[in-house]
């Protein structure tokens, strides 16, 4: 049975970057509204067939919450690798137990933004698998 606190680690690391992302969204907005007025449109001219035109656009469409904003997010880990016996006639399966001090391996959580975010789990720079992970569903599912 496989342990799933590595894979709660990773929910928990991918909520707090939508999370970031959300907010970094809803603080970009602020300034454009400071800067350009307290109104909520802004107004944008441009030219058709020959003649300017001008239009109002809504502030919240110049920000994208998917846009540039808080898009990765990657934490290393030093840790060790320990063999254990598997149950009932398991094989053996190896752990990751982190170390407080360097250690012999680095283990990188790399996730990028998006929805659902996307990532990758490296292992002293090998990849041992890819994910994908939906930052809005609970870290039961």
């Amino acid at each position: 049975m496989a342990d799933h606190r590595l894979d709660d680690l990773i929910h928990v690391l991918a909520s707090a970057l939508a999370h970031g992302r959300a907010q970094g969204a809803r603080a970009h907005l602020a300034r454009l509204q400071a800067r350009l007025g307290s109104g909520q449109t802004l107004a944008v001219s441009t030219l058709v067939n020959g003649q300017w035109q001008s239009q109002p656009v809504p502030l919240a469409e110049l920000v994208m919450p998917r846009g540039v904003l808080a898009t990765c997010l990657e934490v290393q880990i030093d840790c060790c690798l320990e063999e254990l016996d598997g149950r009932d006639g398991a094989p053996s399966v190896l752990a990751l137990c982190p170390c407080t001090a360097p250690a012999e391996h680095l283990l990188t959580i790399s996730l990028r933004g998006g929805t659902p975010i996307h990532g990758e789990l490296l292992l002293d720079g090998q990849l041992l698998r890819t994910f994908s992970v939906d930052p809005h569903a609970t870290a039961e599912n």
